[in-house]
């Protein structure tokens, strides 16, 4: 046999004030801060690609949202060195990350090749200072060239690594 039943406890009379003597009121604890949502900061105009890669993006279970295709990724990148007056012996690796059409982390590496010498000596303090400086301003032009172009608009962070 089971029992079932509604009930409610008796009213009770609310405790008294205390008097207004100071001594005898106590405060009442301040109110808990108010919380906030923390989200990661984007990317810095400047980030790299993997600055842009380490802030974490939401996945959610019911994700739909396409990511750009190979050929939309690189489209832009088609001409994106030639006003920078790269050499034929320098190869250019960037490394794009992108999101909402534009791009959010680049990374550009520079190698010089030369063609091996016979005497196998590495090369003059000159010719090194004077790669570092090319390789600088390849850089500098490159990178700035990638920030300039546009993209399909994509909520989704995409990345891809493109050599010339």
């Amino acid at each position: 046999m089971a029992l079932v039943a509604c009930g409610s406890t008796p009213k009770r009379a609310p405790a008294p004030l205390p008097p207004d003597d100071p001594e005898t009121i106590q405060e009442e604890p301040p109110p808990p801060a108010p919380t906030t949502l923390v989200t990661a900061a984007p990317p810095s105009p400047t980030a790299s690609y993997e600055e842009a890669l380490e802030a974490p993006e939401p996945l959610y279970v019911n994700d739909d949202r396409a990511h750009l295709t190979d050929a939309e990724l690189t489209a832009p990148m088609k001409g994106v060195i030639s006003g920078c007056r790269v050499p034929s012996n320098v190869r250019v690796t960037i490394k794009t990350a992108v999101r909402e059409g534009r791009a959010i982390g680049v990374t550009v590496t520079v190698r010089i090749e030369r063609p091996p010498s016979r005497s196998r000596r590495p090369p003059s303090k000159a010719q090194q200072k004077a790669d570092a400086k090319l390789s600088a301003k390849i850089t500098s032009c490159v990178d700035k060239a990638v920030r300039e172009q546009t993209w399909p608009s994509s909520a989704r962070r995409d990345s891809f690594t493109t050599e010339f």
